[in-house]
């Protein structure tokens, strides 16, 4: 019988050396907007519009990433909730989503099947592509299922050089079928979409709630 070793290549090799060199959450991606289908801005829970996107250092420019929990040396990433921040600690997802909403007038606007567009602003090398979007249907951020993500962010495991303090677009579909039932104050028909990457010292990205057209505000 004859036997064959697969071993990593060259490329690969150097991707996982490079990332186990990086420093504990050096480099963050954080999405700092959002648009629905049928309209509406807002931006991810935690997200700071006071903090500047000039820049690649964790002060003061990574302090509103949202990490959601190390996947190095075996560990793996919170399958709910939506993670933390430097500046907040662990985002309080009622609290963080009111400010959401008191910030933009409101939520982004989706329909059945629609489209979410965000933009994920880069901070530096581990705030990389690709990400994976995922949607809660009652605002708690407990249980989420698979989106489809349309345009994605360039990068390998959540690595890529030279992108420091860039913005990409990032355009993820509602499911078919997918009914947001959740809340926020007097609002209704809240989804939440969370989006992340696979960064070893993350994974980095955020939760983004939205509103269902059509639903009581």
């Amino acid at each position: 019988m004859l036997f064959t070793l697969s071993l990593p290549t060259p490329s690969t090799t150097l991707l996982l050396l490079l990332t186990a060199t990086l420093p504990v959450v050096t480099a963050h991606g954080a999405i700092v907007s959002a648009t629905g289908d049928a309209g509406g801005q807002g931006t991810a829970l935690g997200i700071d519009a006071a903090t500047p996107r000039d820049g690649t250092r964790r002060t003061p420019f990574q302090q509103d990433t949202t990490v959601f929990g190390r996947q190095q040396r075996g560990g793996a990433a919170s399958a709910s909730g939506c993670g933390r921040t430097a500046q907040s600690g662990a985002i309080d997802v009622p609290s963080a989503m009111a400010d959401v909403v008191s910030q933009n007038g409101g939520l982004p606007q989706v329909t059945e099947g629609g489209q979410v567009s965000m933009t994920l602003h880069q901070v530096n090398a581990d705030g990389a592509g690709p990400y994976a979007c995922m949607v809660n249907a009652d605002g708690t951020a407990q249980d989420f299922v698979p989106m489809q993500v349309d345009t994605n962010v360039p990068g390998r495991a959540g690595l890529s050089f030279g992108n420091g303090a860039t913005d990409f677009p990032l355009i993820a579909t509602m499911p078919a079928g997918m009914q947001c039932t959740g809340t926020s104050g007097a609002m209704t028909g809240v989804c939440i979409v969370r989006c992340q990457n696979t960064a070893i010292a993350g994974p980095f990205g955020g939760c983004v709630p939205v509103q269902m057209k059509d639903s009581s505000r």
